[in-house]
């Protein structure tokens, strides 16, 4: 399955739904399934115990539902065998039935799932192209995080390109106004859907992309600082065209440093020279195929770096062994809580 931007404009999406343990995934799913707009939609349910309750609950309210089970413990766990061999499945049983293309499969992870080896796995199926998108959930009447839960939960949130506030029936005005705050310092990028009516939510969520393209060029404008205290928001930024060997160098030593801290990589670059600038575009450690894009002159320049529990000495020091044409200008583009 190809992640990147080769795919057709045509090719269905794949979303990968994800979201804490209770956080509304499955309602929001079902929510979505019982609509006319779920028509061609292809369902895969994780869970992370050995029954598969979620998929039970899918699955009633739509017996004509393509669904694959993963009941083997969390996606994110695995060497992806299984989750290929289940898309294998859904897309198998699809043709036989005649019923043309699905329009978009989705993936609802267990709550213990982190977006980063997903990605890497899917990256590895190559039987079928999709363009790939991350919808997270947040719980309104739950939306703070513990130490336990941090490093899950923000790598569910930054990674997402839309978040959809679940329970809103079941907190006030001035709760909600809270919750998207906590959105804005996880993600200031991802698309906010808090609408209380619950087939609304569900369509909002699970519309067809209109494609990144068009969104790319105010990437920068809608960066937004954060003040949470594990939270780091970076730009790193380069006065000059940077070598495209340099810069993939730069990005492996990133990775390399950060590991699990590093949340979430997205920019424009200007690199050898070229007209168009190439986007670079990471979820955690796991990177998408760079690809160029039409930008603006107006259009700024950098990568964004999102991650937890990391200062600007340790990305300052990484980037001193490069020279001078390489090295990036880093700055904390957040003031981070005491």
């Amino acid at each position: 399955m190809r992640t990147g931007s080769q795919g057709r404009p045509t090719a269905p999406e794949f979303v990968l739904l994800t979201g804490s343990l209770g956080s509304g995934k499955t309602t929001l799913l079902c929510d979505y399934l019982s609509l006319p707009d779920s028509a061609d939609t292809g369902v895969i349910v994780n869970e992370a115990g050995e029954i598969n309750v979620d998929g039970a609950v899918v699955s009633s309210g739509r017996r004509d539902l393509p669904m694959a089970l993963l009941g083997n413990g969390c996606v994110c766990c695995s060497f992806g065998d299984d989750l290929h061999a289940a898309i294998d499945e859904l897309l198998a049983v699809r043709r036989q039935s005649g019923a043309g293309e699905f329009r978009r499969i989705v993936l609802e992870t267990s709550g213990l799932a982190m977006p980063g080896p997903i990605l890497r796995s899917l990256m590895r199926y190559d039987r079928a192209e999709y363009r790939l998108r991350i919808v997270s959930t947040l719980d309104a009447v739950n939306p703070e995080t513990d130490d336990v839960t941090f490093p899950i939960r923000s790598a569910q949130l930054t990674a997402a390109r839309s978040i959809v506030v679940t329970k809103l029936d079941r907190v006030s005005a001035n709760d909600i106004a809270a919750v998207e705050r906590v959105v804005r310092q996880f993600n200031p990028t991802a698309g906010l859907i808090a609408t209380a009516d619950r087939q609304a939510r569900a369509r909002a969520a699970f519309a067809p992309s209109g494609g990144e393209a068009r969104i790319v060029p105010g990437q920068f404008q809608a960066i937004a600082a954060t003040d949470h205290s594990r939270l780091g928001v970076f730009l790193a930024e380069w006065p000059v065209s940077v070598p495209w060997r340099d810069l993939g160098d730069w990005l492996e030593d990133l990775a390399g440093l950060c590991g699990d801290r590093l949340l979430r990589v997205k920019g424009l670059v200007s690199v050898g020279g070229a007209a168009r600038p190439i986007l670079i575009d990471g979820v955690g450690t796991t990177f998408a195929e760079p690809r160029w894009v039409e930008a603006t002159p107006m259009t700024g320049r950098g990568i964004v770096i999102i991650a937890r529990d990391l200062d600007l000495d340790e990305l300052t020091s990484m980037s001193a062994g490069y020279s001078a044409e390489v090295r990036p200008a880093l700055k904390i583009t957040s003031r981070r809580a005491a």
